[in-house]
């Protein structure tokens, strides 16, 4: 009796551990796609605003959606100064995949 009670319990533990343990199958990176001009133009001493980028996944389902809200910009334009800077943008998804970075040229620049 103690060697089958010993067998159930050993049983239970082990469907626990494999009903825990869930393998993550989302390899697929995120990608970024900007949305405006690369590069980009912006007068001295007027407002730069980015046109911006959308970021694009494919669900478990397999179709692609927006996971926008993901994106993260780091934006070091100074439009007091004449010159060339980078708006650089990154994602992850849900299952840490890195969306591969990429980033628009803004020239700061006095036009005539």
């Amino acid at each position: 009796m103690k060697s089958k009670l010993g067998v159930f319990v050993l049983f239970l533990l082990m469907v626990g551990f494999v009903s825990c343990h869930k393998e993550n199958d989302d390899k697929t990176k995120p990608w970024i796609e900007l949305k405006g001009y690369n590069p980009a133009y912006t007068e001295l001493n007027k407002p730069y605003e980015d046109a911006g980028a959308v970021v694009k996944d494919i669900n478990a389902a397999g179709d692609t959606v927006d996971i926008s809200n993901k994106l993260v910009v780091t934006d070091n334009v100074n439009t007091a100064v004449v010159g060339k800077y980078e708006v650089k943008y990154n994602a992850n998804d849900d299952a840490g995949n890195s969306a591969d970075e990429v980033t628009r040229t803004v020239y700061v620049q006095i036009f005539k």
